[in-house]
């Protein structure tokens, strides 16, 4: 899986250790579907909080969640439980249509 990692905040950088706080959490989202196609996760700062905002493109439709909080770890994590939830529940659609899905 292929997340595009963005930041519209002008003086918020994707420091390296940010980038493998968000690999090492995003990357259990292929546990749960083998549909993920790509992400998209995009920070904003605004007023000394942080925003996120993570789209990943599943076959067949778009799941989004937003998360706003003091960190961006705080943020990440939130993302990260919003987006499993999302999944899971994705798949139990797929499942009950009587699509074959996946789990490890």
């Amino acid at each position: 899986m292929n997340i595009r990692i963005m930041s519209r905040a002008k003086d918020m950088p994707i420091t390296d250790g940010l980038k493998q706080h968000i690999e090492k959490r995003f990357s259990t989202f292929e546990r749960y579907s083998n549909h993920i196609i790509d992400g998209e996760l995009i920070f904003d700062e605004e007023r000394g909080r942080f925003k996120g905002e993570l789209i990943l493109r599943v076959k067949g439709t778009t799941l989004t969640a937003k998360s706003v909080g003091k960190t961006p770890l705080d943020v990440i994590d939130e993302l990260k439980d919003k987006m499993k939830k999302q999944l899971r529940r994705y798949e139990e659609k797929l499942k009950d249509k009587g699509h074959v899905t996946f789990r490890a």
